[in-house]
């Protein structure tokens, strides 16, 4: 009994780790549509796991999240239920993507630059503040 016990345990470790590898993102283009879905769903504990990490990011990242949390609940609820649509994707080059995109609840284009690093892509979230790479 419990050594069926320990194999279940064994096995369930196994199918975790598995799934945390399968929920990363591969691409620039699904790493931005999931940071966008889990900012407009207020997901910030997703969100955080896609942005570069690197002090600005984190600290305007920390910063947006304060902000989030102060909307009403009409508000977060708005943009938790908003569609959003791609509206322009840019591979700048191998390791740089712009995307723009708006969402149902604010109707403003917006941009958000993806770069890969070790591997991996991530939000470079200084950019949404910076735009120092504007799609055209």
């Amino acid at each position: 009994m419990k050594k069926v016990v320990l194999f279940l345990l064994i096995l369930s470790g196994f199918a975790a780790c598995n799934q945390k590898q399968a929920e990363t993102p591969d691409t620039a283009l699904d790493t931005g549509r999931e940071f966008i879905r889990a900012s407009l769903n207020g997901d910030f504990e997703k969100a955080s796991a896609l942005i570069l990490s690197d002090s600005q990011n984190v600290q305007l990242f920390d910063s947006y999240i304060v902000f989030y949390k102060k909307l009403s609940d009409d508000k977060k609820k708005g943009y938790k239920e908003a569609s959003y649509e791609i509206n322009k994707y840019l591979d700048v080059d191998d390791s740089t993507t712009l995307i723009n995109y708006s969402n149902s609840f604010m109707n403003k284009p917006m941009d958000i630059k993806l770069v890969r690093k070790n591997k991996k892509w991530a939000v470079d979230f200084k950019y949404t503040y910076s735009g120092n790479l504007p799609i055209d």
